[in-house]
């Protein structure tokens, strides 16, 4: 496992090491590596300079951003989210958390929708979304649409209870199975950009006090034709 970094200081360096990481710091994103496990990125506000920083370091290696950052409100999260951020890390934080966070961004089994225990049906359609679980592909319309792993996985948990809504900590729990302290916020960006990438308005409904409800199809062709 490897972590690397922008501008991190020696002591988290050093301490991610004593856990168990092999760290390599990287002074721009022509020296991190395109065969590597995880980017942390010390960052301390997304602006646009981080934001093109991210952009040149996604052309260059699909390798999750874990993004350190002092202060962050819900429109920086999503810039960051569509530069290629796939997590954050609020200072405060302690180093078992900021390791577990790089953890997760590594292992392959978070990434995927877990599936219930009667077993997911393969196809879950709404309206004109059509999802395959089994192929990891989901259409509009017929046409694909490309969503990030975390993207894909709330997108089933509210596909598989179609009308229902699905309580928020529901949700945090599936996407952010060890708990994290920013796993709230990190949901809207989620749900946010999901939005954004189906493109279907009223699809996801906010359900206040609650969580968040796919509509049924029924519900959904009502909605557009009126």
């Amino acid at each position: 496992m490897t972590g690397l970094g922008r501008r991190r200081s020696r002591t988290v360096s050093g301490g991610l090491a004593i856990l168990g990481f092999e760290v390599r710091e990287a002074a721009g994103d022509a020296d991190v590596p395109i065969q590597t496990d995880v980017v942390l990125l010390d960052c301390g506000v997304i602006d646009d300079e981080v934001l093109a920083y991210c952009r040149r370091l996604r052309r260059r290696t699909q390798a999750p951003i874990v993004a350190v950052t002092q202060r962050v409100d819900l429109q920086a999260w999503l810039r960051g989210h569509e530069a290629g951020i796939d997590d954050y890390a609020v200072q405060p934080f302690g180093l078992q958390e900021l390791a577990a966070r790089l953890r997760l961004s590594v292992t392959p089994g978070r990434e995927q929708p877990p599936p219930p225990p009667t077993g997911p049906p393969q196809r879950l359609t709404a309206g004109p979304l059509v999802v395959s679980e089994g192929a990891r592909t989901v259409e509009i319309h017929g046409t694909r649409v490309d969503l990030r792993p975390k993207e894909f996985q709330l997108l089933v948990a509210l596909m598989r209870k179609v009308g229902r809504a699905v309580p928020r900590e529901e949700l945090v729990a599936t996407l952010w199975p060890t708990g994290w302290a920013g796993a709230e916020r990190s949901l809207e960006v989620h749900v946010a950009s999901l939005r954004a990438k189906i493109a279907l308005p009223g699809m996801i409904a906010t359900v206040r006090g609650v969580g968040y409800r796919m509509v049924t199809p029924e519900s959904f062709l009502r909605f557009t034709a009126a």
